[in-house]
């Protein structure tokens, strides 16, 4: 008797809590809120941790591995937009009026390329932001 009881219970729990659960369609994937959506990544041009929450590079740790930012299977939402970039999230409306197309790494690298001149001194070797 006290089995049926339990048993009894556990069906109607079962039950309401397939119906209290929403019914998401098959086709609707839930948007990312923001960069934390990412895990940290390694940074091929810095060659350094990127910790996507925080907008920081770190050195990597040991013995640990990382997946790239540009890698498609980093998150089910793909690689790691230009925007969480801490180098290119501050040049991002220039590189839209200038019509910047391409990967986030093609991008991230013509905006670099593009806003990030220098002017080294030929005797010493010392660069001066433009």
């Amino acid at each position: 008797m006290t089995r049926l009881i339990c048993l009894t219970i556990v069906l109607v729990q079962l039950c309401v809590g397939q119906k209290a659960a929403p019914a998401v369609p098959e086709d609707e994937f839930p948007e990312p809120s923001g960069c934390c959506d990412w895990p940290s990544c390694y940074d091929e041009r810095t060659q350094l941790c990127l910790d996507t929450c925080q907008s920081t590079w770190s050195q990597c740790p040991k013995n640990l591995f990382m997946m790239s930012c540009y890698s498609e299977y980093m998150s089910p939402f793909g690689s790691l937009p230009l925007q969480c970039f801490p180098d290119a999230a501050p040049h991002m409306e220039e590189a839209e009026n200038r019509r910047i197309s391409g990967s986030p790494k093609e991008v991230r690298e013509k905006i670099l390329k593009l806003m990030n001149l220098k002017k080294c001194h030929q005797r010493t070797g010392i660069c001066r932001q433009e």
